[in-house]
């Protein structure tokens, strides 16, 4: 039997590894990850479990990712109405405005590298924009998610905890502005400030370091899966072009075929659990206190669920779509992504009508999905 071991620094295109080890087993052993879990059954049954598999997983405080029912409840239902059907409507236009400024950078015929000039730009300025904060911060926050993601591959967590500080440091300066200021506009994060929870059965405001938690979680989280995401469907038109035409002509559901494209090729890697007692998960024995990690970006390709993994059929596959998670955790934000990526794709079909990838293109490794570097030539 082929030895069930999955180390994410030695793979160079991490969706084909994991691809050929789930042929062999449903858990794989990782020093990086603990039990990497592959399948799609095995993943929906450790999401189901948060009793065995908490995802209190970290070191330090996660509102609310981070925290298991009755604790994970409370804070979500604080965060919930910040991705309301209200709220998303009232930044739409600031969003579509964002989207076709980005776009507009496209020009025909000429070679362009996405990710750094495409992708990542607008993942940044709509992450700005939905926080209220100012878009001079946009290469801040880019320098600094890079050099988070580089100390997460090197496991360095001198270098993690630098780069904790340094965003901390950057949000109370933000929550300073809001406080000093009456003036200041009333947005997200001012919001956030004044926002009440009840604990132990006392009613108070969210304290200092759960805002800290909460901004960390959406800018981390969010920036990097949206400018993943954007890579992925630039190349999944490229190499479609009769599947985006439909897009175009509205012959498809724009929301279920950027689910799909997404399932096809996820933005999202892993998310991380620990098992409260000791265990199994597909007859693989896991011991109490053990890592463990679900690989989103293997279930969500797994053949005895989807069939060919590369096959788009949104239609058949998005019942089992694990693209923004499942049960009690499935991601608060989904509704954003969702409206951000929508808009998008609206956009860029309105200015550009054929995609062509004029160089072989990188992928981005471990921790994150889609690509480090995607030149496309636009028609």
């Amino acid at each position: 039997m082929k030895d069930c071991r999955w180390e994410p620094s030695d793979q160079q295109h991490q969706i084909a590894s994991l691809d050929e080890l789930r042929q062999h087993c449903a858990v794989a052993q990782s020093d990086m990850l603990g039990h990497a879990v592959l399948t799609h059954n095995a993943v929906c049954s450790v999401i189901e479990n948060h009793e065995t598999f908490s995802n209190a997983a970290g070191s330090h405080l996660s509102v609310p990712n981070g925290m298991d029912p009755p604790e994970h409840s409370i804070f979500r239902e604080a965060i919930e109405p910040y991705f309301s059907s209200q709220r998303l409507s009232e930044f739409e236009p600031a969003c579509r405005e964002i989207a076709r400024t980005v776009i507009s950078q496209i020009h025909k015929d000429k070679p362009l590298e996405v990710v750094s000039k495409i992708a990542k730009p607008f993942a940044l300025h709509i992450q700005c924009a939905f926080l209220g904060w100012p878009d001079s911060l946009t290469n801040t926050l880019g320098e600094w998610l890079e050099a988070n993601q580089k100390a997460i591959v090197n496991n360095d967590r001198a270098a993690l905890k630098e780069k904790a500080d340094e965003f901390e440091a950057l949000i109370h300066q933000q929550l300073d502005v809001r406080r000093q200021s009456k003036t200041t506009k009333d947005d997200n994060t001012r919001r956030l400030m004044n926002e009440k929870v009840t604990v132990n059965g006392e009613t108070r405001r969210l304290n200092e370091e759960e805002i800290v938690s909460i901004l960390r979680n959406w800018t981390a989280g969010e920036v990097g899966t949206i400018a993943a995401a954007i890579g992925s469907i630039f190349y999944f038109f490229a190499q479609n072009p009769a599947i985006a035409d439909k897009l175009r002509n509205n012959q498809l559901n724009v929301d279920d075929a950027i689910d799909e494209i997404l399932r096809i090729d996820p933005p999202l890697i892993s998310n991380r659990r620990r098992a409260t007692k000791d265990t199994e998960i597909s007859g693989c024995p896991v011991k109490q206190g053990e890592k463990v990690t679900v690989l989103w970006a293997s279930a969500n390709r797994d053949e005895s669920v989807f069939g060919q993994a590369d096959a788009f059929n949104p239609e058949r596959n998005k019942a089992n779509n694990l693209l923004y998670g499942h049960g009690i955790h499935v991601c608060p934000g989904a509704p954003l992504a969702r409206m951000e990526l929508r808009i998008f794709v609206q956009e860029l079909q309105k200015q550009i009508s054929k995609l062509e990838v004029v160089e072989a293109p990188e992928r981005a490794t471990y921790p994150s999905g889609g690509f480090q570097k995607l030149t496309i030539k636009a028609a």
